[in-house]
């Protein structure tokens, strides 16, 4: 696995780092294994005829593009860019003047490939990032979750396969004329793979990468996988199958694995475990064996993380079987995504420092090593720690346990006191956040039958205001220590998505609550047994 061309994924939609940072972030990624970083600029990317950015401060100067190719050179690090091309354009499409271009299905952000001038205006874009990185070989193109693209296609008569590959032979044609080898994410070819379009997509195996990408496999058979769309066993569906007939079946709009049509079942049946089992990440052997270059997409932080802490012990897990995979079907690569949004749109995932044991764990080619980053602690315990930390997302109450772990480790700490001390602020801002969860879901039980005393609702109203106390203090400190190393309006959204928001539900609760004590005392007050006799 020494020779895996690992690669990370900076998505810079979110909570950034400031750029004078970003060489000591290249520097750690060399240290733990990494060998290129492919960039998501979205609307931070400094085009020379449109800005996207509401704030023409946050986009990165032409100079700060190049700055950040030569640091990564330095650290012998490919930078590979990413222009979305099809779809996730929701950056772009919020502005009124290229809205027009946008399918108009939903919200806008698939392009509209039936105009020749939103292609025209695409092809355009994308050149300005094939220009502004001219050492790299590659240049990612997105193409994926198009999800407007079916009712297009249903619009215009056409299959999605046949409409998807006409557009990306035009956009491989445009790399081609650039010098530059592109690749895209494969989950569209793999939903609309169809008997009748297999040829004509085996025909673009010598001119795209593909990147099949799964963030939830662990290992484990899976049953439900999207091959010539979203497929289950029918045997399974309906119970058929020895003790699956107490699993609760999937939903109906499922096709079936004994519906495939022969060719694509043939490419299938390499990797069927059983009649109503797949192998994992079974996609990228199909790939392969079509004679596909193939690269990996597995999840290192992903939108089901949300905004406070990961599932580590999760992302380790779905990483491990990629890089079992790479290994198995020869894959060229493992790209470790680390998205900042679910869209242009959305609130911010977990923060970047966040991140760094997960990026740890694929670095290692054998053995687990120690982390460079965390130096002075031996990996055991990292380990152990961290898939702890994970687990609390699964309702372990351990979070005063955890801090107090750390805090007593924090002085083995050689490096990464910064990213140790975030981590274990942002366990206790999880633990706030489940004190709130409980509380409120405890006040859901009372509020709107003025039955309970006021001394029942001290408790709730105890926790609470722990809750709020904690949370505020906690705040400070974090906006205090992002100040020192991250920028732009993301920062802001994060703190708002988490502390803003819970203060307003508890301070909502607080006063419903007391709203319900007076309501219920003024009931008491005219009809207790006491006034009666």
């Amino acid at each position: 696995m020494a020779s895996l061309f690992l690669t990370a994924h900076l998505d810079l939609k979110g909570v950034v780092y400031r750029p004078e940072f970003y060489p000591v972030y290249l520097q750690r990624l060399r240290e733990l294994g990494f060998r290129a970083v492919l960039v998501e600029y979205e609307d931070r990317f400094p085009f020379q005829e449109v800005c996207f950015a509401a704030d023409r401060a946050e986009v990165w100067t032409r100079d700060e593009v190049r700055e950040f190719q030569a640091a990564a050179a330095r650290e012998g690090l490919e930078v590979i860019p990413l222009q979305q091309c099809l779809g996730h354009l929701e950056y772009a499409f919020r502005w009124p003047e290229v809205r027009a271009m946008a399918l108009p299905y939903g919200i806008p952000r698939e392009v509209n490939i039936g105009i020749p001038v939103a292609r025209k205006w695409m092809k355009e874009l994308l050149g300005e990032m094939i220009a502004a990185h001219p050492a790299s070989r590659f240049v990612h193109l997105g193409m994926d979750e198009a999800r407007s693209l079916s009712l297009y296609a249903e619009a215009e008569g056409r299959s999605v396969t046949g409409l998807f590959l006409d557009y990306l032979d035009e956009l491989c044609t445009f790399c081609e004329r650039h010098g530059k080898t592109p690749m895209i994410w494969s989950d569209m070819l793999e939903e609309h793979l169809t008997e009748e379009t297999l040829e004509k997509v085996r025909a673009f195996r010598d001119r795209v990468i593909l990147v099949p990408w799964n963030y939830s496999a662990t290992g484990q058979p899976e049953t439900i996988v999207r091959f010539s769309g979203r497929r289950c066993s029918r045997a399974w569906k309906m119970g058929e199958i020895g003790d699956v007939s107490t699993v609760e079946p999937p939903s109906d709009d499922l096709l079936h694995f004994e519906d495939w049509s022969p060719s694509v079942a043939d490419l299938a049946a390499d990797f069927r475990i059983n009649e109503w089992q797949m192998q994992a990440l079974f996609q990228a052997g199909v790939w392969r064996k079509l004679g596909f270059r193939v690269w990996g997409g597995a999840g290192g932080s992903i939108t089901a993380d949300r905004s406070v802490l990961p599932y580590y012990h999760l992302r380790w897990a779905n990483l491990r079987e990629w890089r079992s995979v790479a290994e198995r079907f020869g894959l060229e690569s493992v790209i470790v995504t680390q998205w900042a949004r679910s869209n242009s749109c959305s609130v911010p995932n977990v923060l970047l420092d966040t991140t760094w044991p997960i990026l740890w764990q694929p670095g290692a080619s054998g053995d687990l090593t120690d982390c460079p980053l965390f130096a002075g602690i031996p990996a055991g315990t990292l380990l152990r720690l961290f898939e702890r930390i994970g687990r609390c997302r699964e309702g372990w109450r351990i979070e005063d346990t955890l801090i107090t772990e750390m805090s007593a480790l924090e002085g083995q700490l050689q490096s990464g006191h910064y990213e140790w001390k975030q981590i274990r602020l942002l366990l206790a801002v999880q633990r706030e956040h489940k004190r709130m969860g409980e509380a409120l879901a405890l006040a859901d039980c009372y509020l709107g039958v003025n039955r309970l005393m006021r001394e029942g609702w001290e408790p709730i109203l105890t926790s609470l205001q722990t809750a709020r106390r904690n949370l505020q203090e906690l705040e400070g400190l974090l906006r205090e220590m992002l100040a020192e190393r991250m920028t732009g309006a993301a920062v802001k959204e994060w703190l708002i998505k988490v502390f803003k928001l819970p203060l307003e539900r508890i301070d909502g609760a607080c006063r419903r609550i007391g709203a319900a004590c007076e309501a219920q005392e003024a009931e008491i007050a005219l009809n207790s047994p006491a006034r009666s006799a």
